[in-house]
């Protein structure tokens, strides 16, 4: 009984390009793919920080507006509202 035969080297060489042909694909189309998997969702994750211990920073961008989450356990959670950042032109 042979372990490789022919076949098998085959079908898997064909399984393998097809992997880099679907992953060529998506990398060629990734900004229209984003856009489209994003769409329609209110809640965007801006970004998080470790505080430290068991604490954590989250900025989370709600329907237009900005959120300060600060999580820890022996605290409890707060939340701030932050204000819109001003709109500034640079002068060129």
């Amino acid at each position: 009984m042979e372990l490789l035969t022919p076949e098998r080297i085959l079908t898997l060489a064909g399984f393998l390009g097809l992997l880099v042909l679907i992953w060529a694909a998506i990398r060629l189309n990734r900004a229209p793919l984003a856009a489209r998997l994003g769409a329609g969702r209110s809640l965007e994750l801006a970004e998080t920080l470790n505080l430290g211990g068991d604490s954590r920073a989250v900025l989370l961008r709600a329907q237009g507006q900005t959120v300060l989450v600060v999580m820890s356990r022996k605290s409890g959670t707060a939340l701030t509202l932050l204000s819109p950042a001003p709109v500034t032109e640079d002068a060129a």
